[in-house]
């Protein structure tokens, strides 16, 4: 119907483990208002927004990742002129002090691992929903 189209949100998914990546990256596609990529860590998913290549409505982020951790990869996305992209962590370590910590760290939200592939779409789009 014209008029009632929604803007998509794109979101940057960074996943290290492959299958994850996969299961993720289907289940956000889900909702075709979602437009997802994946980059395997934080230094292809730096790469990709310092070319412009993607620019996302908010991102996605393993927490423990080879190389530069979820956490390492908000200290420099906040260093750089990417700061108002919201970033959401996705781990298994979730209890109520893991999670205040991450958000005092500077992550947007935290979705918990294993995730429900069924919701992970809802997830996102609520965040997006509370970010803009």
């Amino acid at each position: 119907m014209p008029g009632n189209q929604e803007q998509s949100s794109r979101v940057l998914l960074i996943e290290d483990d492959w299958d994850i990546a996969q299961i993720a990256l289907l289940a956000l596609g889900l909702d075709k208002r979602i437009e997802a990529r994946s980059a395997k860590g934080g230094q292809e998913a730096l790469q990709m927004l310092r070319t412009g290549e993607w620019q996302p409505h908010l991102i996605l982020t393993d927490l423990m990742m080879p190389g530069m951790s979820g956490l390492d990869f908000i200290d420099i996305l906040r260093e750089e002129s990417h700061h108002w992209v919201p970033v959401v962590l996705m781990t298994a370590r979730a209890s109520s002090r893991d999670i205040a910590d991450y958000l005092r760290h500077g992550a947007d939200g935290v979705i918990t691992k294993p995730f429900d592939p069924l919701t992970l779409a809802e997830q996102v789009a609520a965040f997006i929903r509370a970010s803009r």
